[in-house]
């Protein structure tokens, strides 16, 4: 899962959550306290992240250099003449090979960007709860106004 899948995730998470206390609030006349996060500079910050996306960008080389033997190997076959069904089976080996592979480096990224998403989500609700701030949005989704809490956020999840 790329940076930009997290970043878009953390997005919606965080939007989700300020509609939801939007609704919440009784509508009088009453002072919101705003605050802002960078999505991207706690993403960059954040070593789980990074660990992530280092250990994904290494896993899918992986994969891929398999990938390119493998078709090496099936274009050798071509040039040695193997039948059309060998080749057939060879292509169908390869498939069985690197399919199992590739769900299972999703599901792992899947799996660890949760993990990541929910200590994030945790952290900024630390925050909101600690400062007292009533929405807590992204710095994309505001045009004018609130506190950065950015770098409250890395604080909480350990990163400065």
């Amino acid at each position: 899962m790329s940076m930009q899948v997290i970043t878009r995730k953390i997005s919606q998470l965080v939007l989700t959550v300020a509609l939801v206390a939007s609704l919440t609030t009784p509508s009088k006349a009453v002072d919101i306290k705003v605050a802002t996060i960078n999505s991207n500079k706690i993403i960059q910050s954040y070593p789980k992240a990074q660990k992530l996306m280092q250990d994904l960008a290494k896993a899918e080389a992986d994969l891929n250099k398999k990938i390119v033997e493998k078709k090496a190997a099936l274009e050798k076959a071509k040039n040695e003449n193997k039948t059309q069904t060998e080749l057939q089976m060879m292509a169908e080996q390869m498939r069985l090979e690197i399919e199992p592979e590739a769900k299972k480096l999703e599901a792992d990224s899947n799996k660890r960007s949760e993990e990541i998403e929910t200590s994030i989500k945790q952290a900024i609700d630390a925050v909101a709860k600690e400062n007292k701030y009533d929405l807590i949005l992204t710095e994309e989704a505001v045009l004018y106004g609130g506190t950065d809490v950015t770098d409250l956020v890395l604080k909480k999840l350990g990163t400065k």
